[in-house]
This record gives C-alpha cells, sequence and structure tokens, in this order.
C-alpha cells in the first residue's frame, strides 16, 4: 500500500530534512525513556522526601526540576513525532521551551541552597550566587524567545535557533563551575592540609583526605559537573555551529535538560536522603583490684552536629570487661557543612 503525503507528512519534506528529522525524534525518544525510568526508579525516595522529611524549599525545587524536566523532554517528543491536525507550532515550542526555564532554574537553586549551607549562610556568598541564580534564570529565557517553529501538513518542524538562546547553556556551566570550585575549596579546607603541591592536587580530584560525609558530597558534586560540563559543552557548539540544520542545531538540548536534572536531583537525594555516619566513640576502663571505683569514659570519635556524643563518666564495677578499645575510625577533624 503507497503512502501518501495525509497519511505520511515527512513525504512533504526533503528527504535530507526527513532524516535529520527521523533522527531528532530517536534521541528525543531515547531521553525520554531515560529520564521516565530515572522517575520511576526512585519513587520510593521522593516518597520519603515528600512524607518522611520537612518539606523545605529545596524540596520544592526537586520536584519542579523533576516535572519541568519531563514536561519539556516529552512535549518535543510528541512535537517531534507525532502528526498533531490542529496546533499552532509556535506556541507549542514556547509552552514547552518554559519546562527548559524552570527546569534550569530549579536545578541551580538546589546548588545555590547547597552551597549557601556549606558556607554557614555568609552574607556575601548569598549575594555571590544568588546574583548567579538570577543570571541562569534570565538566560534560560532565551530559549522560549529564540525558538521559532512552522508546522508542515500535521508535522511540526523547528525552522530556527537563535544564537542567542546559547546563553542558557553558556551562563549555566559558568554557573555549575563555580559552585563547583566554591564548595570542593571550602570541603577541602577543612581536610587536613598536605605539604606538597602534587598531594593537594590528588586530594582535589580523589577527595582522600576528606572525612565520610563530606567525601560523598565532594563526589557527588564532580559526578555532577564532569557529566553536565560535558553535555553543555556538546549543546553549545551544535547551537553555534555554522552550516548545520535548525533541528540540529537545538536537538541536544533535549538530552542536556535531563542529564542536569537527573544529576542535580541525584545529589540532593543523596544528601537528604543518607543520613551522616552516626560518631562512634572510643571506651577507656582501667582495670584494678583495688575497691576504690575507676571512671569509665567515653569519648566522641567523630563529630556531627546532628548526634553528639558528649563524653560520659560511669563507675567501673567488678565482672566488667577491662580495657577495651575500638579502634576502627580515628578522630577527624572538625568540619562544618
Amino acid at each position: 500500500m503507497s503512502q501518501t503525503p495525509d497519511s505520511n507528512p515527512a513525504l512533504l519534506l526533503p528527504p535530507d530534512l526527513a532524516k535529520q528529522l527521523q533522527v531528532a525524534t530517536l534521541v528525543f525518544s531515547g531521553t525520554t525513556a531515560v529520564l521516565v525510568w530515572d522517575i520511576l526508579h526512585h519513587l520510593g525516595g521522593d516518597y520519603c522526601l515528600v512524607f518522611k522529611y520537612k518539606f523545605r524549599l529545596g524540596t520544592a525545587a526537586y520536584f519542579v526540576a523533576r516535572v519541568a524536566s519531563m514536561i519539556y523532554v516529552l512535549g518535543f517528543t510528541l512535537f517531534a513525532s507525532m502528526h498533531i491536525q490542529y496546533a499552532n507550532a509556535k506556541s507549542a515550542v514556547t509552552v514547552f521551551s518554559c519546562g527548559l526555564l524552570l527546569s534550569s532554574s530549579a536545578t541551580s537553586l538546589l546548588f545555590f541552597l547547597r552551597v549557601r549551607a556549606v558556607y554557614g549562610g555568609k552574607r556575601l556568598v548569598t549575594w555571590i550566587f544568588g546574583f548567579l541564580w538570577v543570571c541562569v534564570v534570565a538566560a534560560a529565557i532565551t530559549v522560549p524567545i529564540g525558538t521559532e517553529a512552522t508546522r508542515i501538513g500535521t508535522l511540526c518542524l523547528v525552522t530556527k535557533v537563535h544564537s542567542y538562546a546559547g546563553a542558557a547553556s553558556t551562563v549555566l556551566m559558568v554557573h555549575d563551575t563555580t559552585v563547583f570550585i566554591a564548595i570542593s575549596y571550602r570541603l577541602l579546607a577543612n581536610a587536613h592540609h598536605e605539604h606538597t603541591l602534587g598531594q593537594r592536587i590528588r586530594t582535589f580530584f580523589s577527595g582522600a583526605q576528606l572525612h565520610t560525609f563530606s567525601k560523598a558530597v565532594f563526589r557527588d558534586g564532580q559526578k555532577y559537573y564532569m557529566i553536565t560540563i560535558l553535555s553543555n559543552l556538546i549543546t553549545i557548539s551544535l547551537v553555534y555551529a555554522q552550516g548545520l540544520s535548525p533541528i540540529y542545531h537545538g536537538m541536544m538540548s533535549i538530552p542536556n535538560v535531563a542529564l542536569t536534572s537527573i544529576m542535580a536531583c541525584r545529589v540532593y537525594r543523596n544528601a537528604t536522603l543518607h543520613p551522616r555516619p552516626r560518631a562512634k566513640s572510643l571506651e577507656l576502663s582501667a582495670t584494678s583490684n583495688s575497691r576504690t571505683a575507676t571512671p569509665r569514659i567515653a569519648v566522641p570519635l567523630s563529630t556531627d552536629r546532628q548526634s553528639s556524643f558528649p563524653a560520659e563518666a560511669e563507675a567501673w564495677r567488678p565482672g566488667q570487661p577491662t580495657a577495651s578499645a575500638d579502634f576502627t575510625t580515628l578522630p577527624p577533624k572538625s568540619e562544618s557543612v
């Protein structure tokens, strides 16, 4: 049975353009599948965030990022793959692009709150990174404004992506880089100081001298930064590349938004749901045949704001274990996170 333009509007397109649309559709569909899988896989954690933890601004930003990224990714997947009988292509692109605006704003807000907490809410840090967050929001507005689309039959196609729309990924990359450096500097400043430059460099990349919780925070930030910096660089390169089809200019922004949202939400979820390791104590008690009571002291081996273990004195009685010690954890240097 032969196809007609009514049953397959892609026949109205030149072969090269039809192939580009097919490639974009496959990329969008794969991105949607990954994002849906990530959301379903972490429904249990999302349930805990809503019902078992206090609902805070960070939690609200977390769910806004999840929902907005899904709207953006799924919207453009349907836009590229479905035949729409009645639709204003420009209006549809604008609505879907607002998902990028909300998702970028929410994910950058998560890291603004993170860096502010690491620095203890210092005013200068709050002003600097608050300004960077406003820049991310302002740059993301260029995407709905700078993307144009049209209809061919029942197909909707992106016809132009203005070069200034690349500011969204550029500013987001600058913001993420600044946050990563600031948090890494703060965490490493609390670690044991090294004597050589080579050891300091190794510590910066491995986090080897950090305490358990700080190392988890540091490595989560590394994973987020390494993945999103590569994704943003590819997105920016395609936006500004000369001679590419408009479909390819904006194609990478869909996977970029999905990856950024997945990684930022992962970092927030890990920091919130995974409790800090509880302090361990070193118990020392002396043996004596004397009837005089000898105190036994429990000394905290790690510091934690959420769980403190004050030293406690207890009289030794005959029959109790003697001279016991737990050396599984060395006493770390106090840190403020």
